[in-house]
This record gives structure tokens, C-alpha cells and sequence, in this order.
């Protein structure tokens, strides 16, 4: 049964296992993770929900700042919840994109 708090376990642990990835022998995870990633982590880890909770409601949402649009970034919600797998805005001192 989903739980908010088992999201945030499987999310969590979702993380850790990207990155411990190496990126030169697993192409889907870029150097320099958690940068530029948001969208693609996002899309793997509502994945990996939807096969732990088949009947899990959850949206992505995408966010764009920045001049002409360069900042972008991704992330989940689940009803009132924002699961935020790269979480960039707590890396203040690397680039958002």
C-alpha cells in the first residue's frame, strides 16, 4: 500500500542506488548526476513507483526560469507531495541546468 512515507524510503534509496552508477558504463546517468538529470530520473523513478503501486496517481511538472527559458527542472507530485529525486535546489553551488 502506498504510503508517503514508503515514497520517501524507495525515493531515497532510488537516489542512492543512481548515484552509485558509474557513468561510463551506464549511459542513462550523466556525469556530473544530479545535474542535468531531473527530468530523466523523475520519468524512471515514477517508473519504478507505478510497478511497486499500479494504481498510483502521480503527475510530473517541469519548471523553467532563468533567460529565455535555460533553467529548467522536473520532479513529481503526488496529490499534495512533491517527490524531487535530484533535488538541485538544495545544490546551491552547482548549475540547475
Amino acid at each position: 500500500m502506498f504510503t508517503i512515507g514508503a515514497a520517501r524510503e524507495e525515493a531515497n534509496r532510488f537516489r542512492e542506488l543512481l548515484e552509485k552508477c558509474d557513468p561510463s558504463t551506464t549511459y542513462l546517468i550523466p556525469h556530473g548526476f544530479p545535474v542535468m538529470s531531473s527530468k530523466l530520473c523523475s520519468m524512471l523513478l515514477s517508473f519504478h513507483f507505478l510497478q511497486l503501486w499500479p494504481e498510483l496517481e502521480l503527475k510530473g511538472v517541469t519548471g523553467v526560469t532563468g533567460k529565455n527559458g535555460a533553467i529548467t527542472h522536473f520532479w513529481l507530485e503526488v496529490g499534495d507531495y512533491v517527490i524531487d529525486i535530484t533535488g538541485i535546489n538544495t545544490t546551491s553551488s552547482a548549475p540547475a541546468n
